[in-house]
């Protein structure tokens, strides 16, 4: 090791047909002699009936003028001893070295290296630490004798956006407690040529060994790949996409879309009957009763809603509000942003947000938040799997109120139902491989293909890309699912004003009828009932 301190350390010597333990105390300082240490090299030789409480007190004394007898009988000679510790999950090997006992031999490399691999150390041996040992032989202590072979470490994969992907609308709250609807930055506008995404592909690490021979795996790296519709071409090497379009450019999940805007110019009714647009539509005036619209992307009304029905794939902004008569129905797969909404039914896949949310049928895998100087949550049955926020909830006039948080078991049973099918996928892929294999290995010996080996290499050249795309398909629900489930873990039902009596809270299958009115708290899960806390 090259120190210069020394340990204190003890030989076994034999002398008047007796043995003992003859200790050589080492420099002022160093690493004191350990009874177990002892005590276990002695069984190694095979000393039977040692006295371990006077062996520890003659250790405490510190005093070694005197060897301490171990044995009324003379043992054989034992040649130098070397004992190994493996530390750090197999990355470390501590060598330590006793001296021969009783007159026995030295050990050169050769036996050090050979029992070393002995006693299962068989990668990453230092001979400069052997060498070290042997030039200086130090006693009972520690020698670095081998090392592992680290593992190389890689990186995930990441994709940069060249354009705003922030798909939270962030009203302005004006100073009179009205909510600003009119300059929200939804449209995200994009020429043609425009570079939108670039990826760095997830680099793979290397593996290590330990000390012990076995693999030492490197973290696995996440994998991903630019995802991208209509009007959008990629680079050769897969690593770059750009605008073939000038339009609207938007993210949905991690799918990037680029759309002309669809612009209608007065209101959705007899002059323009139903519109299904791939892309994204913005109605400068109404949309009238009967009527409905369908996006690929984002909509954006900047009158009012009778009882239509509205779906985008993306977001959903109603700068008027929404009256939806009791037919009325908006969904949208991103976040929905409306002055109110009254009378309707409301399916979000983001977030929603809005001044007053009246006497509605509601289910949002996001956060609802009701701002604005009303901030009113009154009738209906509103449910969400994240936070729900609003000012006040309920009335005087005892409508019926629900407020709820949705339980996040059947995203759990889909994200089951999801790998199962997975797994099926999978199986039916390796028997496709099975099957390949054997007319492989049945046409090398019959040197002939026959029709019943065509018709099954039709089958799989169909089936299989088909599976994959399944397999494919089938994990970005389950990271969708895992995503809003983690959402349902931390989510609350937080009013900064009143809450009346009469309404209905439910978390988790939990419910709780406030019995008289409250303000200024949060509700929340704790074990199998609601509790409230102060905000």
């Amino acid at each position: 090791m090259g120190e210069d301190m020394k340990n204190s350390y003890f030989q076994v010597i034999c002398k008047n047909n007796k043995t003992y333990l003859q200790v050589t105390p080492g420099d002022e300082g160093c690493e004191k002699l350990s009874v177990d240490e002892i005590t276990r090299y002695i069984d190694f030789i095979n000393i039977d009936r040692i006295d371990v409480v006077a062996l520890k007190s003659y250790i405490d004394s510190e005093n070694y003028e005197t060897p301490f007898l171990l044995s009324m009988e003379t043992i054989m000679p034992e040649r130098e001893h070397l004992d190994i510790t493996v530390k750090d999950e197999g990355r470390t090997a501590i060598a330590r070295f006793y001296p021969p006992a009783a007159g026995g031999d030295l050990i050169d490399k050769e036996e050090i290296i050979s029992d070393i691999q002995f006693m299962g150390v068989i990668h990453g041996i230092d001979e400069n630490a052997v060498d070290d040992f042997i030039e200086n032989r130090q006693y009972c202590t520690d020698y670095v004798i081998a090392r592992a072979t680290e593992p190389i470490e890689g990186y995930d994969a990441s994709i940069e956006y060249f354009f705003d992907i922030t798909t939270t609308v962030k009203p302005k709250l004006n100073e009179d407690g009205s909510v600003d609807f009119h300059q929200l930055g939804n449209i995200k506008a994009v020429e043609a040529g425009d570079m939108l995404a670039r990826l760095t592909p997830a680099m793979r690490g290397k593996n290590g060994i330990d000390v012990r021979g076995k693999e030492l795996l490197a973290k696995k790296v996440n994998t991903k790949s630019l995802r991208y519709g209509r009007n959008i071409r990629i680079s050769e090497d897969k690593c770059t996409i750009y605008s073939m379009v000038s339009g609207h450019v938007s993210l949905v999940e991690d799918l990037v879309m680029v759309s002309d805007i669809y612009e209608v110019p007065a209101n959705v009714d007899t002059s323009t009957g139903d519109i299904d647009y791939n892309g994204s539509v913005k109605v400068n005036g109404n949309v009238n009763t009967g009527y409905s619209i369908r996006a690929t992307g984002d909509i954006i009304i900047n009158g009012a809603v009778e009882g239509a029905d509205i779906y985008a794939g993306g977001n959903i902004v109603i700068l008027r509000g929404m009256q939806g008569m009791s037919r009325g129905r908006i969904e949208a797969n991103g976040n929905i942003t409306a002055k109110f909404i009254e009378n309707s039914q409301v399916v979000c896949g983001g977030d929603l947000k809005c001044d007053a949310l009246l006497h509605s049928d509601v289910e949002c895998k996001g956060s609802i938040a009701v701002l604005g100087r009303k901030g009113l949550i009154n009738g209906g049955n509103v449910r969400s799997y994240g936070k729900i926020e609003a000012s006040n909830l309920g009335s005087n006039m005892g409508s019926s109120t629900k407020v709820e948080l949705i339980s996040g078991i059947e995203l759990s049973k889909q994200i089951n139902s999801h790998e199962k099918k997975i797994d099926e996928a999978r199986a039916s892929i390796n028997k496709l491989n099975e099957v390949l294999e054997v007319i492989k290995e049945s046409i090398e010996i019959e040197d002939e293909v026959k029709e019943a080996h065509i018709q099954f290499l039709k089958t799989a050249i169909s089936s299989k890309p088909k599976l994959l795309k399944e397999i494919s398909v089938l994990r970005e629900r389950i990271e969708l699912a895992e995503e809003i489930l983690e959402r349902t873990r931390k989510a609350s039902i937080n009013v900064g004003g009143k809450v009346y009596s009469g309404v209905k809270i439910s978390i988790h299958d939990v419910s709780l009828v406030i019995s008289k009115d409250t303000s200024h708290c949060k509700f929340v899960r704790d074990g199998a009932d609601i509790r409230s806390k102060a905000l």
